[in-house]
């Protein structure tokens, strides 16, 4: 029995009843607590199709429309960047996703834990449901494009510290941070993504103890280098050793321009 809200329940129904009726729809599943059977009070509702290319721009522009359909009026509703498709808030605080996915796009393994609603033809999830991996490892791969943007984002604190940006650097550690643990799940092999609210059970141990043990930083200039001081140790000795791993060419005049330029700025070695 679900021990998510049962309200929930009833839009999940009505995502089975009424979507299909779309021929522009091709299946419907569920992501998220939803979608792997994890549901508690505080999960929400991550729905998803797969249109026809043809259609896509379509959902583009009334992706809320079709939102409202299943969930009912709402008080907030705003696009997801980089997906067709938002999220919506009901009167009552319920919190529903819709994204829609052209065919031709379509990864049915994109997701860790899938529920299938409804596949047109059968082709699309020809097992059906996938269960989760709750973050089992697999093959290390390498991440394309995270340690040139790590030392990218590390370089420019020497500017937002140089004008006293001191909130802007604050809020770089978190983007630094979220690059590190790109790495570590490529150092794990997890390659499927989770909620935007689980990240635990995709990590080992190891990893979860050591962004826990990140430095604190508020304001401090201090205390922001600290933490970037940190985060770039685990970095550089996590990241080179997954491109030793992989056979993967390590960026090192970037890495080492960058390292020059926040110690001859900041006066500390990041090593």
């Amino acid at each position: 029995m679900s021990s998510g809200d049962e309200r929930y329940d009833v839009m999940i129904q009505r995502a089975q009843e009424r979507l299909p009726a779309d021929d522009r729809v091709l299946a419907v599943y569920l992501i998220g607590s939803y979608g792997t059977g994890t549901e508690d009070r505080f999960s929400d509702l991550d729905v998803h199709l797969v249109v026809t290319d043809a259609s896509i721009g379509w959902f583009e522009q009334h992706w809320d429309e079709v939102l409202r359909d299943l969930a009912g009026p709402t008080v907030f509703s705003d696009r997801v960047p980089g997906l067709t498709g938002g999220l919506g808030i009901t009167p009552d605080w319920l919190h529903v996703d819709l994204v829609a996915h052209p065919l031709a796009s379509f990864d049915r393994f994109q997701y860790d834990g899938v529920r299938v609603l409804f596949d047109r033809d059968g082709t699309l999830f020809p097992d059906g449901d996938q269960p989760a991996e709750h973050g089992r490892p697999g093959t290390p791969y390498w991440p394309e494009n995270v340690v040139p943007m790590f030392f990218y984002f590390l370089g420019n604190l020497v500017t937002v510290l140089g004008r006293e940006e001191y909130v802007v650097a604050n809020q770089g550690i978190g983007a630094v941070r979220d690059l590190v643990i790109r790495l570590m799940l490529a150092e794990r092999g997890v390659r499927r993504t989770s909620g935007a609210k689980r990240l635990n059970a995709l990590l080992s141990t190891e990893q979860r103890t050591t962004l826990e043990a990140v430095p604190p930083a508020g304001y401090n200039p201090a205390d922001i280098i600290a933490a970037n001081q940190y985060l770039c140790r685990e970095m550089l000795h996590r990241g080179q050793a997954l491109a030793q791993q992989t056979g993967t060419p390590w960026p090192t005049d970037f890495v080492n321009a960058t390292l020059t330029h926040l110690h001859h700025h900041l006066g500390v070695p990041f090593t």
